[in-house]
């Protein structure tokens, strides 16, 4: 349980011993002599103790409704609503002005129930009064209360024009922090980057620059003699632990970027060390890179593909390439469309390069709604020649459904160039399917009554693969061959392998097995029972003009 937020059997440990009225005394004694003003609430929002500090601070008659009402009068005439999570303010009271923070508190006993709620006044005048409010303002968050941006670059490069030691600077990212926000609304968002600060300045050194940078993002200066990946990843795990909720689990990414010029601009060294925080790909509670050149690079080219992208798009850069999909007696019956950059500078680009960039950038559904257009034109240009009845597959990435109205789309390319719906076969990955598996059943129906082809891809590549097909019914399951080159598992890949096809026959579906590269491996699928095949056996992707010279329709 978070004792921050929790009271309760499992918050705190008294000597049962002692008498509960002593206790009772030492604790509200104890509470009377910190530093803080603390105001405690009912369930019905009622007002149910105050210590001294709190009348002190709001100048308020000694009574609990007067407190509260000071408390009250005084949020509402800063416009905060009772439940934000923490602010700090500067304000006017008998002729001088005052810096005070709140925090504030939901409290849940150690069954997570409701019992209240509290809130800190701590004065923070003196900053004032010493002439530094101003400057207070425009280095400090408002919301954590430590260094913002502006104010840890000053520190931090204080700190480095003033010592010896080997720094280096920690950035941290929480993963899916937005979609957290969004489900869960700003307030409980807000609750967890406080707990976070919180418990930054009970673990940091006195030799350590600490803020939140922006948004999710904090960040460390340290030196890096002290720096042990093992206990820090501890640590982390620690600090998530006391956020993390039975309904959201706490994923935090550290990028580092070792000091190696004192003088280099902070801002500089924080780009660095939130390269190495993209650049992980685990999701574990805690996962730590470090900072090297080569990111740089590819942070470069990652920019360099985000800029020349529209005007690539614009001036039709991008083309296909098909990869032929093939009977085991070589007999072609259709084609995956894949897309390639044919840069005018640098020539091909293959699409490893490009295609996570563009992923993370949330781009990818304007290059593949450009290649469903290009493999409906190159059907349209056969239609009537001898390569009239060979389909060609077209990929739908999951971002995609949320971006585009899928059957929109390919009931548009259908009408604009006259072609027949069953010979655009519409690729969908397993993951995209699992990621909202009503929606897409109920997309792959009305795609299917439409006349489409509906396929999955990927297939094996989840862990609720099976679970998806009973709600699922699309034509072709298309599994890859790196199913079992993946596991060390032979003998079971393959007994899982082989009920899958014949799953997958019984419930009325083709299967195709792509990344076939040996006659050892098509063989063995043969012997499995599957027909339909696609991989480097049989052909690589080739330009649309060498796969037309190589390929006519089936018999």
């Amino acid at each position: 349980m978070d004792a921050d937020k929790t009271f309760g059997e499992n918050a705190y440990y008294v000597d049962e011993t002692v008498e509960p009225a002593t206790i009772a005394r030492l604790l509200n004694f104890g509470v009377q002599q910190m530093g803080l003003g603390i105001i405690f609430l009912d369930v019905n929002r009622k007002c149910v103790y105050a210590n001294r500090h709190a009348f002190s601070l709001l100048h308020a008659e000694f009574s609990l409704e007067s407190v509260y009402k000071a408390f009250k009068d005084w949020m509402n005439s800063l416009g905060i609503e009772q439940s934000s999570a923490a602010w700090t303010r500067l304000f006017e009271s008998q002729e001088r002005e005052r810096l005070y923070r709140v925090r504030y508190r939901y409290l849940l006993d150690s069954n997570n129930k409701p019992i209240g709620y509290m809130y800190t006044i701590q004065n923070l005048s003196d900053i004032v009064e010493n002439g530094t409010g101003e400057q207070y303002r425009l280095t400090h968050d408002e919301l954590t209360t430590l260094y913002n941006r502006e104010g840890f670059k000053e520190a931090a490069q204080n700190r480095l024009r003033e010592t010896d030691k080997r720094y280096i600077l920690l950035y941290s990212n929480i993963k899916d922090f937005k979609l957290f926000n969004q489900l869960f609304g700003l307030e409980k968002g807000n609750d967890i980057l406080i707990n976070i600060a919180d418990l930054m300045i009970q673990h940091v050194k006195e030799d350590d620059i600490y803020g939140r940078i922006n948004g999710d993002h904090f960040a460390i200066c340290m030196p890096k003699e002290r720096f042990v990946e093992k206990d820090f990843k501890k640590l982390v795990r620690e600090v998530t632990s006391k956020v993390t909720s039975k309904s959201y689990s706490l994923h935090m990414q550290i990028g580092i970027y070792e000091i190696t010029d004192p003088t280099m601009d902070i801002t500089l060294m924080c780009d660095r060390a939130y390269m190495a925080c993209k650049s992980i790909k685990k999701d574990g509670v805690c996962e730590i890179a470090w900072y090297s050149d080569e990111m740089m690079v590819n942070a470069l080219l990652e920019k360099e593909i985000l800029s020349s992208f529209d005007f690539a798009i614009i001036n039709r850069q991008f083309g296909i390439y098909l990869q032929p999909q093939v009977y085991s007696d070589g007999r072609i019956f259709g084609a995956e469309a894949l897309a390639r950059w044919m840069h005018p500078d640098n020539g091909l680009i293959q699409p490893g390069v490009f295609i996570d960039v563009l992923e993370r950038a949330d781009l990818i559904y304007k290059l593949d709604r450009y290649i469903w257009e290009l493999a409906a034109l190159q059907l349209a240009k056969w239609k009537d020649t001898e390569r009239d009845r060979i389909q060609i597959s077209v990929n739908v990435s999951p971002k995609d459904l949320y971006y585009l109205d899928i059957k929109k789309e390919f009931t548009e390319l259908i009408n604009r160039y006259q072609i027949d719906p069953a010979l655009l076969n519409i690729e969908i990955t397993e993951t995209a399917v699992t990621s909202d598996v009503t929606k897409c059943a109920k997309l792959i129906l009305e795609l299917q009554k439409a006349g489409f082809k509906v396929e999955i891809d990927d297939f094996g590549s989840g862990y609720s693969s099976l679970n998806m097909l009973k709600d699922i019914n699309a034509d072709v399951l298309k599994i890859d061959m790196g199913f079992l080159r993946k596991t060390e598992n032979q003998n079971r890949a393959r007994v899982i392998l082989n009920y899958t096809i014949d799953m997958a026959h019984e419930l009325g579906m083709s299967v195709v097995t792509e990344g076939v590269e040996t006659l050892e491996q098509l063989e063995f699928l043969q012997d499995m029972g599957c027909r339909m095949f696609q991989g480097y056996y049989f052909d690589k992707p080739m330009p649309v003009e060498e796969f037309e010279k190589k390929y006519e329709s089936p018999e």
